[in-house]
């Protein structure tokens, strides 16, 4: 045997360890998840096998459905909105001005305050007697008053703005990393030429960013369709099922109402969902790419 397949094989046996775990606690698992579907099941004991019911059901239980469809929306409007919002904030902080530092700090700020402390402040200020309603009032905007988290037309919207406050910080670090990746001779080539402005960012800067725009854009998806903290937080998915996500719904199945198997299916349909959102949003983005 020679040196390089040597090598090789040393490389596999030390590797194996690490693949045995990966198998057993994450593949195997999943495996079983997908029989656990199929079952009716309350965490202990013998599933029982029934079948298609638990996805028939799926399609007809308003939590899931209304779950699905609001991950959805929070999804589409992060590609929409938070990407474009935080690609314009990137490009503002990457220039050199004296309070750069400290505005960039103040951007991520919000990403690492703890989720649960940041809910229950937010949860305090959007409530009926809470700080925005009294200023509201005070500056003779009465008609604006209302219990934000305690409305169906008013309590999701509310939770994408408080997860678009707490996401927008963490895109912008990573479009800045992008931007300053970019060389600058390719600006000043451009400038000899007399591109300016928005010519400069539409052939210089947006070519060059699509990688991170890619990477960007599939971990607001995957970060949208997981959505759990904040609605379960905030508002459990009310009132109703306004604030529902499909995460939050398979959350309440499995450790509110005992009904493993029904929540594993719901865990699959999630998984499913993610898997074609990301590999359209993949394939859609990256052919946009271009390499230094």
């Amino acid at each position: 045997m020679n040196f390089e397949r040597r090598q090789y094989w040393t490389g596999v046996l030390f590797l194996l360890p690490a693949l045995a775990v990966f198998l057993f606690f994450y593949f195997y698992p999943f495996l079983e998840s997908i029989y656990y579907s199929f079952t009716l099941w309350n965490g202990s004991g013998s599933p029982e096998f029934i079948g298609l019911d638990n996805y028939k059901h799926l399609f007809s239980d308003p939590h899931m459905t209304n779950g699905l469809l609001n991950s959805l929306k929070m999804a589409v409007f992060g590609v929409i909105v938070q990407n474009p919002l935080a690609m314009l904030v990137a490009v503002l902080i990457n220039k050199k001005f004296r309070t750069g530092a400290f505005i960039r700090t103040a951007i991520y700020l919000p990403v690492i305050i703890s989720l649960v402390v940041s809910s229950v402040v937010w949860g305090q200020l959007l409530q009926q007697d809470g700080f925005f309603n009294e200023i509201f009032i005070r500056i003779g905007l009465e008609s604006w008053v209302t219990d934000w988290l305690g409305t169906i037309k008013t309590s999701f919207p509310t939770i994408i703005l408080l997860t678009q406050w707490q996401s927008v910080g963490f895109c912008a670090i990573i479009y800045l990393a992008g931007l300053q990746s970019i060389p600058a001779d390719m600006y000043e080539a451009a400038e000899l030429e007399g591109a300016r402005g928005f010519t400069l960012f539409s052939n210089i800067t947006l070519p060059m960013l699509m990688p991170t725009v890619t990477i960007v854009m599939f971990l607001t998806v995957v970060g949208a369709l997981k959505l759990f903290d904040l609605p379960y937080i905030l508002t459990n998915g009310g009132p109703g099922t306004s604030s529902y996500t499909l995460f939050l719904a398979v959350y309440n199945a499995a450790f509110k109402e005992n009904n493993f198997g029904y929540a594993t299916a719901g865990g699959i349909v999630l998984a499913v969902a993610i898997m074609i959102v990301a590999l359209l949003q993949l394939s859609i983005t990256r052919k946009r790419e271009v390499e230094l």
